[in-house]
């Protein structure tokens, strides 16, 4: 199944401890880059939208041209929560289903990208997950309340495919933000699949998940 892609890049990397962590420099070229090029070496993949924050248009802008070529098909402006951001980026796309990642995730492969899009065709949408390593303890007021089955649990990551016209309807029930798009498919009762992350597919949101990114792209070279 073809999809069209949604790059989230409208983040402000309060997180990062400094500068912005779309930008940094990962083995010398952008965070962001890396995650346009998986997508423009995905089969799935038709055209790509980049949903930047105002500040940052013009650089994405030059990087998704750099990175995409015709593939790139605008650069739009997002908007205060993340919910705001995919829409404007989902209104920019043109084919029933949009692939929607996360501008920070610049290990995601092809490989995957197509497995999701595969996984949603005919679905209201499917994402990648991959079980906790972790006991999870739900926490309140600095004291332990629940200790979930960590055998159930499993984290999100994008590329989160969803069809389109599925995911503003769900958007439109009630106005709060959600953290993905499985979470707002949900609103509507649409059954969304998973398939098998990547481990190595995480999100650079601090310091130290640049240096990982760092050892995991080395590791990647020496195979």
């Amino acid at each position: 199944m073809r999809v069209d892609a949604v790059v989230v890049a409208a983040g402000r990397s309060t997180r990062f401890g400094g500068g912005d962590k779309l930008l940094a420099d990962l083995e010398g070229r952008p965070v962001v880059a890396w995650s346009l090029a998986a997508l423009a070496a995905a089969r799935s993949v038709d055209r790509v939208v980049i949903v930047a924050a105002a500040e940052r248009l013009e650089a994405l802008a030059a990087i998704g041209r750099e990175t995409l070529g015709g593939a790139l098909a605008a650069v739009v402006a997002g908007g205060e929560r993340r919910r705001d951001s995919v829409e404007a980026g989902l209104r920019a796309v043109a084919r029933e289903y949009a692939a929607i990642h996360d501008g920070a995730r610049p290990l995601v492969t092809p490989a995957l990208i197509d497995a999701c899009a595969a996984a949603a065709d005919g679905a209201a949408g499917a994402i990648p997950a991959v079980p906790v390593a972790d006991t999870i303890k739900e926490v309140a007021d600095g004291a332990i309340v629940a200790s979930p089955d960590r055998a159930r649990l499993h984290a999100a990551q994008t590329p989160q495919v969803v069809r389109r016209e599925a995911w503003l309807a769900a958007a439109a029930i009630r106005d709060a933000d959600e953290t993905d798009d499985a979470a707002m498919l949900a609103r509507a009762g649409l059954a969304v699949r998973v398939v098998e992350g990547d481990p190595a597919n995480i999100k650079v949101t601090r310091p130290i998940d640049l240096t990982l990114a760092r050892a995991l792209l080395a590791e990647r070279r020496g195979r």
